[in-house]
């Protein structure tokens, strides 16, 4: 019996296609529809994948499952794999990469994968390769002086900043590639993203020599639009592409994408955060913090123990706590949505996408489907 059958409804596409979502690292995914405050507490177990280890020393931390139409993409065995998102059957595996330093991106028919040498101490040159997201197949392949440490993907091209340990002239560097074939499209040596987010084709890039400032360029020339003279971290953007989140010494502040003016601030506040359009929620020390995306203003506040991790999607707010367990609130007041369903301890992500959550657990994927 399929999703669709079970609720009357079919489940959405899946479009997961970053760690935070989308370009935009909104953490909230507008698409969702199955899953609700009705649905979660007849989620059920579907299937659990166990990815294959990597080389010892060599393998990235357990990212979140980016989930794009009907396959569900990983890293595994020093490398990325695609499965499928109803059987959990592997469907195809790359391998072969020293280092897997970022990614995977899934944008374009593509799954962006960069890797750098793992057991060099001198060797800094960064690769980024594209595989075919439906046959894992490599498409095209670039290489840098830097590594690639950040990377994000938007209006159909690829940028990504890193650094260079032996090189003396500039050490950090960004470079940025049409998205179907790799080609070039532009170079800034000493700078760096300031995190992987874009905000309707516009990132920030902060200079790391000279005047220390941060500007915002065009995704697809680099061409500045705006500078500020903090050097703030870009934490996200909202759904619609016309504010950043930034944070800096500051605090959280959101500025407006196409001029950056400052539109809000609030001073001390910190954490991961999930922007929906309406509301900014964010995990605060021992609490969650939810503020008017327009205005900054405190909406609602609830204690929880080192909560993490924010995810918005089908009107519930999803957190893992610093347990690893699973809590879920209501976005607008921040009430606990009771939920029968039992998940495993040591949660680190979840991912609601396409008619079914997915959760990593240290390195086991599970799927949880209606039922």
């Amino acid at each position: 019996m399929v999703i669709a059958t079970i609720i009357g409804i079919a489940p959405p596409l899946a479009s997961w296609g970053h760690d935070g979502f989308g370009p935009g690292n909104t953490r909230y995914n507008p698409d969702e529809t199955v899953i609700n405050e009705r649905s979660v507490n007849r989620l059920a177990p579907r299937w659990t994948v166990t990815p294959a280890p990597g080389r010892p020393g060599c393998e990235p931390a357990p990212g979140a499952p980016r989930a794009v139409g009907d396959r569900i993409y990983l890293l595994e065995a020093g490398g990325v794999a695609a499965y499928h998102a109803i059987t959990g059957k592997r469907l195809w595996r790359n391998t072969g990469f020293s280092r897997i330093s970022a990614g995977p991106i899934v944008a374009g028919g593509l799954v962006l994968v960069a890797g750098t040498a793992c057991e060099s101490a001198s060797d800094y040159d960064g690769a980024l390769i594209a595989l075919d997201a439906a046959t894992g197949v490599q498409r095209w392949r670039r290489t840098a002086a830097w590594t690639v440490d950040t990377a994000v993907a938007d209006a159909g091209a690829v940028v990504t900043s890193g650094e260079c340990g032996t090189c003396d002239d500039a050490r950090y560097g960004v470079n940025a590639y049409r998205l179907d074939d790799g080609t070039p499209l532009w170079t800034h040596p000493n700078e760096t993203l300031a995190g992987p987010v874009s905000a309707a084709g516009t990132v920030l890039l902060r200079r790391t020599t000279g005047r220390l400032d941060t500007r915002a360029g065009r995704i697809t020339t680099g061409t500045p639009v705006w500078s500020t003279g903090l050097k703030p971290a870009a934490v996200a953007a909202n759904p619609a592409g016309t504010q950043f989140y930034l944070r800096s010494d500051l605090g959280l502040a959101a500025h407006a994408a196409t001029d950056g003016r400052r539109l809000w601030n609030i001073p001390k506040e910190s954490g991961e955060l999930a922007a929906d359009g309406r509301r900014v929620y964010v995990a605060s020390a021992g609490r969650v913090n939810t503020y008017d995306a327009g205005t900054g203003r405190l909406l609602w506040t609830r204690a929880l123990t080192q909560p993490r991790d924010p995810v918005r999607a089908g009107g519930l707010l999803y957190l893992v706590t610093g347990a690893g367990t699973l809590t879920i609130l209501r976005p607008g007041d921040g009430t606990v949505v009771r939920s029968r369903t039992v998940y495993s301890a040591l949660t680190t992500h979840v991912v609601p996408a396409g008619g079914r959550l997915l959760t990593t657990q240290r390195k086991v994927i599970r799927a949880y489907e209606p039922g």
